[in-house]
């Protein structure tokens, strides 16, 4: 499980964390968990339209800052051109 993370929170190399994809990732868990919290324990009833909206708002910013720096990724064994 933890090289499955791993992978998913580093850049080309495995190696570099990835700043960008690790707060994309907290993003999404705080949205989700604050979804899950406002529902469950403080009966406020958040729609899943709102969820979607909340989500994508996420996903869209992230998904902009990782295409912009994508040139910047060192490449896997450390060669950098």
């Amino acid at each position: 499980m933890w090289k499955i993370i791993t992978h998913l929170l580093t850049g080309k190399d495995n190696q570099t964390w990835d700043l960008g994809r690790v707060s994309w990732s907290v993003s999404t868990l705080a949205i989700l968990a604050n979804h899950w919290y406002l529902n469950i324990f403080k009966d406020a009833k958040v729609s899943s339209a709102d969820l979607a909206l909340a989500l994508s708002a996420i996903c869209a910013a992230h998904g902009a800052a990782l295409g912009l720096k994508a040139k910047t990724e060192p490449e896997p064994g450390g060669n950098q051109s």
